[in-house]
């Protein structure tokens, strides 16, 4: 049984199915690769138990066929073969496969060890691909890391009749993004921060088909289809803690604010959360930083609004310059007290909304 596709394509489909499988797992079967052939098609497959992902690629079959093996290993053989085209030929044991000058064999594993993946037969919604991954990717920095988190450590998305809007935070900081498109289909979920790492990388051009069932979000998007395990918990009401008026706002480039910050942060003391100070009067930004190593500052002019002349703060500086990082061009950074949290708005994209609460100076 032999099937012929360019690896240029496999290696492509390859790549993102391979990066969800765990390459070393207590269950044996979730490091292998599911290999399903059919008229004109090879289908791979993969698991992690929090993502399933399938990828559906044209190749010149010869029959039909199910086979397991090693995933990492596959990927590294396909990436370094040396032709455009590569021939795989299976038998009930081996996969040869041959590329160019060059052939190996592989040790196949039945294949009953992995069970095949079910996807929906249909989809209720769908969202442009490019926007929901934009989406996704400008408010994943505000996960939360730690393991006693629990439901920070993943990104809720809410579906809405009018609207969708991606939200993160570990309690320190907050960001959203508002789709002002509806997808067709309702209700709020929580997905894993790391199921959102792949999927940024996956979702490509056209539209995301979408459909929420049985504990999971399925999507569809050209060739990939996956399935993402929710997140159980109660995602806190961060609206209520979002600030609504401002003794002090300052415009300016978030670019020349991010490398400022940077700058100044590289003498800050890294066991007192990266502290960096700021201090704002008669439209000047002072920012300073001090620790073992020594003391830096810079000043930057803004364009200060607001009816306190002058307003002093700290920040750990790589919440705030994470905040900065999916602006381009002015942002309006907006301060309701020196403890209190300060909000961050694009001018370009007012879609999206950063919070960080400055950190305790007393």
């Amino acid at each position: 049984m032999k099937v012929h596709v360019p690896k240029k394509y496999l290696a492509e489909s390859l790549s993102h199915v391979e990066r969800i499988i765990p390459s070393r797992s207590s269950n044996p079967s979730l490091s292998l690769l599911r290999l399903d052939l059919s008229e004109k098609h090879l289908t791979l497959s993969g698991s992690n138990l929090d993502i399933d992902i399938q990828a559906r690629l044209s190749a010149d079959t010869e029959n039909e066929g199910s086979f397991a093996l090693p995933a990492s290993v596959f990927s590294q053989v396909v990436k370094s073969l040396p032709g455009e085209l590569v021939e795989l030929g299976f038998s009930d044991t081996e996969l040869e496969i041959n590329s160019g000058s060059f052939g190996t064999k592989l040790q196949l594993a039945g294949s009953s060890s992995v069970s095949p993946l079910h996807f929906p037969e249909s989809y209720e919604g769908n969202l442009d691909a490019g926007h929901f991954s934009k989406a996704l990717a400008h408010v994943r920095y505000a996960a939360a890391v730690a393991e006693y988190q629990a439901i920070f450590r993943g990104v809720k998305i809410e579906f809405r009749s009018e609207k969708t809007r991606t939200v993160a935070t570990d309690g320190f900081r907050l960001a959203y993004y508002n789709l002002p498109v509806a997808s067709g289909v309702e209700g709020d979920i929580v997905i894993p921060a790391r199921s959102v790492d792949e999927l940024t990388k996956l979702l490509s051009d056209g539209d995301t088909q979408i459909s929420l069932a049985d504990n999971q979000l399925s999507l569809k998007n050209g060739a990939y289809k996956t399935n993402i395990k929710l997140m159980e918990g109660n995602f806190p009401d961060y609206e209520r803690i979002i600030p609504s008026t401002f003794p002090v706002s300052i415009t300016l480039d978030a670019s020349i604010l991010a490398e400022a910050v940077s700058r100044v942060a590289v003498m800050a003391d890294k066991t007192a959360n990266n502290r960096v100070d700021f201090f704002i009067k008669e439209g000047q930004l002072q920012i300073t930083a001090e620790g073992s190593y020594g003391r830096s500052q810079e000043a930057i002019e803004v364009v200060q609004e607001g009816n306190d002349p002058e307003i002093a703060l700290a920040y750990n500086a790589k919440y705030l310059v994470d905040a900065l990082g999916p602006v381009e061009g002015d942002i309006r950074l907006s301060f309701s007290g020196t403890t209190s949290p300060s909000v961050a708005s694009s001018f370009k994209d007012p879609n999206y909304l950063a919070m960080v609460v400055p950190l305790r100076t007393g």
